[in-house]
């Protein structure tokens, strides 16, 4: 007889695809004259001592609405060595390339719901490529050692699950960048699945020190749960690339003795799974788009020695002028007004700036002090009070939430949920007083604790346990504060260079600044400093040079980097939306009827490590299940059918 966890396993199994598939259900369920058919299917492998699939049987649920014929024609993609009508007696037999059910015409009206029991033949097992490819080693005092060699010994035990996501393939995707320019990136799109390693449980009387440990980026950690002698370890692994790993491991580890352990359940489930994070990532992406646009007036600004108009190109052509004393000294004037320019111009208009043209209503751009002004009034303007209002509206959110141990009140206007929800706990019994202790209470509690961790940094609750949570509002505001301070010293550091540089006058000529009896700008100085040229000048002009090149380059790597992020978060949409299309194609194994809606899980079921050699526990597994099911649902088993194949 199967244990009590199996059957518990098996249930959520069906359950969980019964409510994934639960909306498409019931549309073709309303649907008097038009037949519907959902096909649900779950694949059950079981694994021999090395790891690999001996056994494959598919439970298949077809849940049959509307007007349909007399004979359904389910898909069959694999030989079958028999057949089992689990429920009812509707004949099933295995036609050319499909399996007839025999489900008896109907005009409309009515409602079928099959489950049958098919076994692969043998050799149709090596023809299988499964989606995800799970591999289980067993180590004995670190010695690796085959399941059926571990009954009734002692030692220090490790169970490793190898998982990996085996749909990657190559795919061209089109996305738009923060202008609406259209472009394409090649990146490696998986059909996104979640796999759940439940009901593994041990007796404390055999095992002790169990550890279940993780690392990041390869491993998760195990949820380790005691109950009454018995430690439950249970692992949920996203196999979904880009954000999950599409190779990861668990791990298990306990000091045993006279080993005996039950076949252990892995589900693995096509589903694109969905949290209560909350998405940051626009309002990154913009303050990125506007850190690129200022990095690209910097390194615009600074330039090249042979681009016009920049700050390299103005020092090349002083340097190249000095030789040239009369004429020289002319061009190198007008060329340093031109640098001017682009430090500071003074017809930009900031307030009509438009990162699109990168320039004025007028057409006039922005001086690398402008650009460094432009980025520290967005985050002074913008940024930092939007993170302050965010801080207040998630401090709001928490009172408004509350927390348990308060005193209840009757409920009205400023009581908070958890008040409320206590409140109306207390005016009820039975199940309902159940959902709101088990379910809807920690749920509150799990929500209060990620808003406070959103705002103030901490840990996340998800429903795969608790993760650090770095890039709470806390955290963007101190940046945000330090990219101001930086930006200060910036637009300061820039405010010395233009008065270096020097001032022009109403007439557009260098003004005359004198400090302490010497030219106060190189403007000024370049009609003072014929006679100092070769000893003082150049020398100076190859330092300047070298710095700006410095500073044109960090701003190129800079911005270089920036668009690399720009262009991941841009592709974070258009992945997402391939992963869920993946998922969604992912519906059937052995095949369904034409034009039927279908839903697909694999269970990996691993040996049974026993010295009583339980040999018929697996052959009864699936049909138990179905029974259980059934049961489960309200319906009285009437007789399981046992079907061998044969031909229409």
């Amino acid at each position: 007889m199967l244990k009590k966890s199996r059957f518990k396993f098996y249930l959520v199994c069906m359950l969980v695809m019964s409510l994934i598939l639960m909306p498409a259900a019931l549309a073709g369920a309303q649907g008097e004259n038009i037949g519907a058919i959902q096909d649900d299917e779950l694949v059950v492998c079981q694994l021999d001592d090395s790891s690999q699939i001996s056994n494959v049987q598919v439970l298949d649920n077809l849940k049959i609405s509307g007007a349909y014929p007399a004979e359904i024609k389910d898909g069959m993609n694999y030989g079958l060595s028999s057949i089992r009508n689990l429920y009812s007696s509707e004949k099933i037999q295995k036609g050319n390339g499909y399996v007839g059910v025999q489900a008896g015409a109907s005009a409309g009206g009515t409602f079928k719901d099959l489950y049958y029991l098919a076994a692969l033949e043998k050799e149709e097992i090596g023809k299988i490529k499964m989606p995800v490819g799970v591999k289980v080693n067993y180590y004995l005092d670190d010695q690796e050692i085959a399941p059926s060699k571990l009954a009734g010994r002692s030692g220090h035990l490790k169970i490793v699950c190898q998982l990996e996501n085996l749909t990657g393939e190559t795919r061209q995707l089109e996305l738009v960048d923060a202008k609406g320019n259209k472009y394409t990136k090649e990146a490696e799109v998986f059909t996104p699945f979640v796999v759940s390693l439940s009901g593994w449980e041990f007796d404390n009387k055999k095992f002790r020190n169990i550890v279940a440990p993780g690392k990041a980026g390869e491993s998760p950690q195990g949820v380790i749960a005691n109950v009454k002698g018995t430690t439950s370890v249970t692992w949920s692994v996203p196999l979904v690339p880009p954000k999950y790993p599409a190779k990861q491991y668990t791990i298990l580890e306990a000091d045993a003795k006279d080993i005996e352990l039950p076949s252990y359940k892995i589900a693995v489930i096509p589903i694109l799974p969905t949290t209560s994070e909350i998405d940051s990532l626009g309002k990154i992406q913009d303050s990125f788009g506007k850190l690129y646009d200022g990095f690209d007036q910097i390194q615009k600004g600074i330039g090249a020695r042979n681009q016009d108009a920049t700050l390299l190109y103005g020092l090349n052509a002083i340097k190249d002028g000095l030789g040239q004393v009369s004429g020289g000294l002319g061009t190198l004037v007008d060329k340093m007004k031109m640098i001017r320019g682009g430090l500071s111009n003074s017809a930009f208009d900031a307030s009509t700036y438009n990162a699109a043209t990168g320039a004025d209503a007028k057409g006039n751009k922005p001086g690398v002090q402008d650009a460094v002004r432009l980025l520290k009034d967005g985050v002074k303007d913008r940024a930092l009070p939007a993170y302050a209002l965010q801080k207040m509206v998630l401090g709001m959110m928490e009172q408004s939430i509350g927390k348990a141990g308060d005193a209840v009140q009757e409920p009205s206007a400023s009581t908070t949920l958890y008040n409320d929800i206590v409140y109306l706990k207390n005016q009820v019994s039975g199940p309902q007083q159940a959902i709101i202790s088990k379910t809807i209470e920690p749920k509150l509690n799990n929500m209060a604790t990620n808003i406070k961790a959103y705002r103030d940094g901490g840990s996340m609750v998800t429903s795969t346990g608790s993760m650090p949570f770095p890039a709470s509002v806390k955290a963007l505001e101190e940046g945000s504060n330090a990219t101001l301070a930086a930006l200060e010293k910036i637009d300061s550091g820039l405010g010395m260079m233009i008065i270096g540089v020097g001032m022009l006058d109403k007439d557009g000529q260098p003004m005359k600044i004198m400090v302490d009896g010497k030219p106060g700008s190189i403007m000024y100085a370049l009609s003072y400093m014929q006679a100092s040229i070769d000893n003082k000048m150049v020398p100076g002009i190859n330092k300047l040079t070298d710095g700006a090149g410095k500073i044109g380059t960090g701003a190129g790597g800079a911005k270089e980097a920036i668009a690399g992020g720009l262009q991941t978060f841009q592709a974070i949409g258009p992945t997402v939306s391939a992963l869920a299309e993946n998922a969604s194609k992912t519906d059937t194994f052995l095949g369904k009827p034409e034009g039927a809606k279908g839903s697909v899980m694999y269970v990996f079921q691993t040996p049974e490590v026993s010295k009583k050699a339980a040999t018929m526990n697996y052959a009864l597994g699936v049909i138990v299940l179905a029974l259980i099911v059934l049961i489960a649902t309200g319906r009285p088993p009437k007789q399981v059918f046992d079907v061998p194949v044969e031909h229409a």
